[in-house]
């Protein structure tokens, strides 16, 4: 009897072990992701209206039939929409551009994972602000910025608002007065109006013919670049979605990527994460 009662109880012991165990994620995936990309047909500004061809059709059917992931995007154009959108708390994730959702996270009691970075029709994954002025301008340093009147971005900019601030103090630039525009195109409007005498505007702005109804890239001349920042990020709030969906999700992002990527994502589609610790995320 003694073996049987041994058998019993590694038997009961067993099935104990396995029901405290976390339950294996190979069931069919959903998550609601929010969406605002420059380079998307469905959330593009006008300004950018001839190089944003992208379209994720075909790379969310790909991801459901092929891996059991139901992506479910709302697209949003505005970026206050967005984050109207991301405060209501109803989304697993989103794909933007990161600094306009990480900065929310406090705030929406979110804790968010950049799971990848999508890469843009260069197959770049960058972005940063520039420093322009117009080509008859006498000013042709950022030293002699110094004194001069400024137009930078706003807060939830952060290429163009943060890291023109940095450059600005990293190089002992004091500007008499700095002022900000929520648009690319306004900061082109002022520094045209003789109301500045520099502006920053994110670095794909002038290729992107953000100022096409009114100016040229030739019309400009850059003094200078800030740091480079992520472009476009899809980011996973862990407060909602368990570890193991993020990794299934990473990859199936990755097999759907490169040589692999359909043309409608006009480049080569998802990569690892760039590393990307804003000192910002750390303050009070």
């Amino acid at each position: 009897m003694r073996p049987l009662i041994h058998l019993l109880f590694s038997a009961g012991l067993t099935l104990l072990l396995a029901g405290c165990a976390a339950p294996e994620k190979d069931g069919p995936v959903s998550l609601k992701i929010a969406v605002n990309d420059i380079y998307c047909t469905q959330t593009a500004c006008f300004c950018v209206h001839d190089v944003a061809a992208r379209d994720y059709a075909e790379i969310l059917e790909k991801l459901h039939r092929n891996f059991g992931i139901d992506l479910q995007l709302d697209y949003f154009i505005e970026p206050y929409q967005l984050e109207e959108a991301v405060l209501t708390g109803k989304y697993d994730g989103v794909l933007s551009k990161p600094w306009f959702v990480l900065r929310l996270q406090k705030q929406n009691g979110a804790d968010y994972l950049r799971v990848a970075d999508i890469l843009d029709p260069n197959n770049n994954r960058w972005l940063a602000g520039i420093v322009i002025v117009p080509t008859n301008s006498p000013i042709r340093t950022l030293d002699e910025l110094n004194g001069k009147h400024v137009f930078i971005g706003e807060s939830d900019a952060y290429e163009k608002h943060f890291a023109a601030k940095r450059l600005f103090q990293e190089k002992g630039i004091k500007p008499a007065a700095i002022e900000t525009k929520a648009s690319c195109s306004e900061n082109i409007g002022v520094l045209l109006d003789g109301k500045a005498d520099a502006a920053v505007i994110s670095d794909y702005a002038l290729s992107a013919d953000c100022a096409v109804d009114f100016a040229k890239p030739g019309d400009f001349r850059i003094l200078a670049h800030t740091e480079k920042i992520p472009l476009t990020s899809l980011m996973i709030d862990r407060n909602r979605i368990d570890p193991q969906t993020v990794a299934k999700l990473k990859d199936a992002l990755n097999r759907l990527s490169g040589k692999a990527a359909g043309a409608d994502l006009l480049g080569n589609g998802f990569v690892e994460p760039a590393p990307w610790n804003p000192p910002e995320l750390e303050a009070p």
